[in-house]
């Protein structure tokens, strides 16, 4: 005889809550009562079965790799702890589970279950033991994708269309799972939501499933909506600051196609401008009226000047002082400049930036300049650095061109001052595509930097620089992530002794190469540790979510800084860390084991090194 299961979307509930107060008694005469209450209780004859209390333990045969979700996940190993349990309370227990089991197997595609549960009262303590053969798990048989409305009207949209049925994650052949089945139906709609049908919705969803024959036959219906288009901004919040801003900087064309990317980056820039504590971006989603849609933008000010102190502590540079000044309408006009000081255990910094506002196309001019004394590793460096920049107002594709000139002062023991100077032109491109920005799981962020600067007035001999990054999130289950780092450059051109310190390379520390101390590793001269011409990191992490907010890592890193590829030798680091999610980034907290030095290093840090 053959037999269906259908299943549909759980139904909502909602939890509602009751109060009493008792008012209008004394404290003393409260007291008097709760006495009075316990003396009557203490002499009521309660039966025997509701004095005494049984611990238990429970037993689980069989399930093999489905254990791990029943031990998390039934409720009479969850509540084995309760105090006051009796033994009527334990037999409803057992016989309530084996339907918590079946229920708990189907979520892994097993419909058709044996489970045998018995107590076993004569064990000291009882035990509470299930035989459990899961049997075959349904296997999907077909899948059919329907698209309803624009999206399915217009045939200029079938390309679309075709690449949405390509990217459904679950394919026949494959165990159906519940999650998994949840996922694919959420990853669908957003395909539609992210551009052009904000009013997307999954219009019906079913999953048929046939135990006897153990297959699924999954149908969903998509209906796209309206494709809406982008209106005028509406600005709410400005008190302080001109409209010209948020115009400048807006990518949004009137008329153009709906995009979530779109809104997300108009949103982005402001926040980036330093001018406002809070920006967003949304569209009222009528699909009756998806044409010219204005775009609201509630905007929350930051106050014109602001003075601000600080004090923080790094394993890298130890506890450090900051103070910062930050005047949004600099000399009354719409710049605005920002000014720093640091002082640590390795570094004293004075510096100050200038932001000019955005040009007709978005870019950002600003100009900067900076005082930095540096004692690390026996190398001191006094620098004055000078810079004028452009950047691009994508974030995600951002781009930085640059005029820099360094001049700085080495002093290295047993050897004369050595003073050093550069101008040179840079571009810098930056690639960022991860799902969160704060703090991402998945995704990646690379960079590339070309420099260079000829011989002439300034510079001693012609400067050739090439830096290139990434880093790179993948979770490939729903408890491990892994992140992998690479880090490569070299300086060509004029020799190491005639190039100031902030145009070599270093490494070594928190985000660098773990297990060394912060910038040891690089050309080794008369007892110090300088700069070298050519570097290269790599660096491989492991992280298991014990919980949605903590977890564990193990990681190695391979690094390097020398004056040239012959010879070039890694240093590795090993160890093991802890992960916290918190509000403000990623918490890493890690141990690690240096192959080199083979001593221990605790390392702290915030976020990832992009």
């Amino acid at each position: 005889m053959k037999w269906s299961v259908l299943l549909c979307e759980p139904a909502r509930t909602a939890l509602c809550s009751t109060s009493a107060t008792w008012a209008g008694c004394t404290i003393a005469k409260q007291l008097a009562l709760a006495i009075l209450v316990l003396i009557a209780l203490s002499a009521l004859p309660f039966p025997a079965g509701a004095q005494d209390s049984t611990a238990y333990s429970v037993e689980i045969i069989g399930a093999g790799d489905l254990r791990p979700l029943l031990e998390q996940n039934l409720d009479i190993i969850r509540r084995a702890a309760d105090s006051g349990v009796g033994i009527d309370e334990l037999q409803r227990r057992v016989s309530v589970a084996p339907q918590q089991i079946r229920e708990l197997l189907a979520t892994e595609g097993y419909f058709s279950p044996v489970i045998e549960g018995t107590l076993d009262q004569t064990a000291t303590p009882p035990v509470a033991r299930f035989n459990i053969n899961p049997g075959k798990p349904v296997t999907i048989d077909s899948v059919d994708i329907k698209f309803i409305g624009d999206i399915a009207a217009n045939l200029s949209r079938a390309q679309r269309v075709e690449r949405l049925r390509r990217q459904w994650s679950l394919q026949a052949g494959e165990r159906f799972r519940q999650a998994e089945w949840d996922e694919a139906k959420g990853t669908l709609l957003k395909g539609l939501l992210n551009r052009d049908y904000p009013a997307a919705r999954i219009a019906s969803s079913e999953a048929r499933i046939d135990p006897a024959q153990g297959t699924a036959q999954l149908k969903v219906e998509a209906d796209s909506g309206p494709a809406f288009t982008f209106g005028e901004l509406q600005i709410q919040g400005l008190e302080r600051y001109s409209r010209d801003k948020i115009d400048a900087l807006n990518p949004i064309k009137p008329g153009s196609p709906y995009s979530q990317e779109s809104l997300n980056e108009l949103q982005a820039r402001l926040q980036d401008t330093g001018y406002f504590r809070s920006a967003f971006t949304t569209i009222e989603v009528d699909p009756n009226h998806p044409d010219r849609v204005p775009v609201r933008v509630d905007v929350s000010e930051n106050e014109r000047k602001r003075l601000q102190l600080g004090v923080g502590f790094s394993t890298d540079t130890g506890a450090n002082v900051r103070v910062k000044w930050l005047d949004r309408q600099f000399l009354g006009r719409d710049w605005r400049t920002e000014s720093e000081l640091k002082l640590d255990r390795l570094t004293r910094t004075v510096k100050t930036d200038l932001y000019l506002p955005p040009i007709g196309n978005g870019w950002l001019p600003s100009f900067g300049a900076a005082y930095e004394r540096t004692d690390i590793n026996r190398e001191i460096n006094d620098k004055i650095n000078t810079s004028a920049r452009l950047t691009s107002p994508d974030k995600n594709n951002e781009q930085s061109w640059a005029a820099l000139f360094f001049v700085d002062r080495q002093k290295v023991p047993d050897l004369e001052p050595n003073n050093r100077r550069a101008l040179v032109a840079s571009y810098t491109y930056t690639r960022r595509r991860l799902d969160r920005p704060l703090s991402p799981q998945r995704g990646y962020v690379a960079s590339a930097e070309l420099a260079a600067g000829p011989r002439g007035l300034l510079n001693q001999q012609n400067i050739g620089r090439v830096l290139a990054q990434a880093t790179w999130l993948h979770p490939f289950d729903r408890r491990w992530n892994t992140v992998l780092r690479a880090q490569g450059g070299q300086v060509f051109g004029a020799p190491r002794e005639t190039i100031p310190d902030d145009l070599l390379f270093r490494t070594g520390g928190d985000q660098k190469v773990r297990g060394y101390a912060y910038n040891s590793l690089g050309v080794p001269l008369n007892g110090a540790i300088v700069g070298g011409r050519v570097l290269a990191v790599l660096s491989a992490e492991l992280v298991y979510q014990i919980t949605p907010q903590w977890g564990a890592a193990v990681f190695h890193d391979a690094g390097n800084a020398a004056d040239s590829w012959r010879g070039f030798r890694l240093r590795q680091g090993s160890g093991v860390g802890a992960r916290w999610r918190s509000p403000i980034g990623p918490v890493n907290l890690d141990l690690a084991f240096a192959h080199e030095t083979r001593e221990p290093r605790l390392h702290f840090s915030v976020g990832y090194g992009f």
